[in-house]
């Protein structure tokens, strides 16, 4: 059966109920699908690796940085170590030296060049350096050397006749080691000194003395030349000093510097190393042994000195054994190992060139006298012995008619050919004592033997 509503009761009832709508939101659909889960799945052994790795590195970069730091330590605490050992040197060098403000200071100068300053040595020990000037007899009539070595030149086809005159014939250096109560010793070498007629001595103030070889070793290339306290002026007297003979021996590597009138041209310095020692160098058929050195040394320095670092004289300078073919090769004699000869060459004679017993007797002869050797007598035809260069005033030889030129062969029928031979002979005697003295003179045909009775003296003032 239908259902006959009133239709205004119907609309009445929906108007009474909210009608739902339908209101659809964008995000229903503007919101994007969800993407697929592709991730893989987690390692999860990969962490541990990191961390080990992350370690070790740290360990690593710390590991070397201490190192590093370990290393600059130590460098650092060895190069003070180096400091101070060079300090503790230096001033044991200072402490033990003969100058103790002389030691060679160095310094670096702008371009890294290391240069040595050796000024406080060389100001200490250069008032102690001379200049030795020798002289020879010459025959100006025939205009040769007619001297030669002691009045020599026999079979030159020349006579004996002739005007004589003294030249100046070689030039060396020396070195003041020693005084006594009337010389200034010095030391140098023999071949300076050798065959001279006379010579002199110029000190470091310019001032020039005649002095005599007071005695010499031949062998060994080592002579004294002795000054008279009485001829030398009280101003250059203040003005020198006595060098200090070192009793060490050279080393190998040492630093030493070189003093000497090189060239003539006045007193110059050099320096340089001990290149080698105990060298045996042969020279005029003589074999010396000798210290090589860096240190030029030229014509002139012969008979200088060799310094060490303390200011030391260590060694005899030899220009005349320069190679000049071979640079950086020079030689001197060493000092340790002739001292007992120096010594001994040093007290040979007293004063003035006198022949004289000890001090105790004091008996004098009253020469200046020169040992011709074997190999000279031979070769300038001549006898060998004693060249009497000359006689001293008031003595016993000029009173008993000893000439200059004589050559003394015996004394009291007892060979004496050298002066240190003389000088034991006259030990025996006193003054007032006569001797019988034996001499060869040239009476320009050949020489005489002459008997000659000589009063001994005391010492001639």
């Amino acid at each position: 059966m239908q259902d006959y509503r009133d239709p205004q009761s119907n609309n009445q009832n929906q108007s009474n109920q909210e009608i739902p709508r339908w209101n659809p939101s964008p995000d229903d659909y503007n919101t994007p699908p969800k993407a697929p889960n592709n991730k893989p799945q987690k390692r999860r052994w990969l962490i541990p690796v990191i961390i080990v790795g992350a370690v070790m590195l740290i360990s690593i970069v710390a590991g070397v940085t201490i190192g590093l730091r370990r290393m600059h330590k130590e460098a650092l605490e060895e190069s003070q170590k180096k400091v101070q050992e060079s300090v503790s040197i230096e001033e044991e060098t200072q402490e033990v030296g003969s100058v103790a403000e002389s030691v060679a200071q160095t310094t670096v100068s702008t371009g890294g060049y290391v240069i040595t300053d050796v000024s406080g040595i060389v100001q200490e020990v250069m008032p102690s350096v001379v200049s030795i000037t020798s002289r020879s007899l010459v025959n100006t009539a025939n205009g040769y050397d007619y001297f030669s070595f002691f009045f020599g030149g026999r079979g030159n086809g020349y006579g004996n006749s002739g005007e004589q005159t003294e030249v100046e014939s070689g030039l060396g250096s020396g070195t003041i080691i020693s005084q006594n109560d009337t010389e200034l010793l010095i030391l140098t070498s023999y071949h300076v000194v050798e065959g001279c007629s006379s010579l002199f001595v110029t000190f470091a103030d310019d001032t020039s003395v005649d002095g005599y070889v007071k005695a010499a070793s031949e062998e060994t290339d080592i002579a004294i030349v002795a000054v008279p306290l009485a001829e030398i002026q009280s101003d250059t007297m203040n003005s020198i000093k006595i060098a200090k003979l070192s009793t060490e021996s050279a080393n190998v590597g040492e630093g030493v510097i070189v003093i000497g009138n090189a060239l003539g041209y006045g007193m110059s310095v050099t320096t340089g190393i001990v290149s080698a020692v105990d060298r045996s160098i042969t020279v005029d058929g003589k074999t010396i042994t000798v210290i090589q050195t860096d240190a030029a040394i030229n014509s002139g320095n012969s008979g200088g000195c060799m310094l060490n670092a303390k200011g030391e004289v260590i060694g005899i300078s030899e220009a005349k054994i320069v190679i000049s073919s071979v640079e950086g090769m020079c030689y001197a004699i060493p000092v340790d190992i002739n001292s007992a000869l120096i010594q001994e060459l040093l007290k040979v004679e007293s004063s003035s060139g006198v022949v004289s017993a000890n001090e105790s007797q004091g008996a004098y002869l009253g020469i200046r006298g020169r040992d011709i050797s074997q190999a000279n007598a031979e070769k300038y035809d001549m006898p060998e012995g004693i060249y009497v260069a000359a006689t001293i005033r008031g003595g016993g030889a000029e009173t008993a008619g000893v000439m200059e030129g004589d050559i003394i062969v015996a004394l009291d029928d007892v060979s004496t050919l050298t002066m240190s031979q003389l000088q034991t002979q006259l030990a025996k005697y006193n003054p007032g004592d006569y001797v019988s003295l034996t001499v060869m003179r040239d009476s320009g045909y050949g020489y005489e033997r002459i008997l000659l009775d000589v009063m001994l003296t005391d010492i001639l003032s």
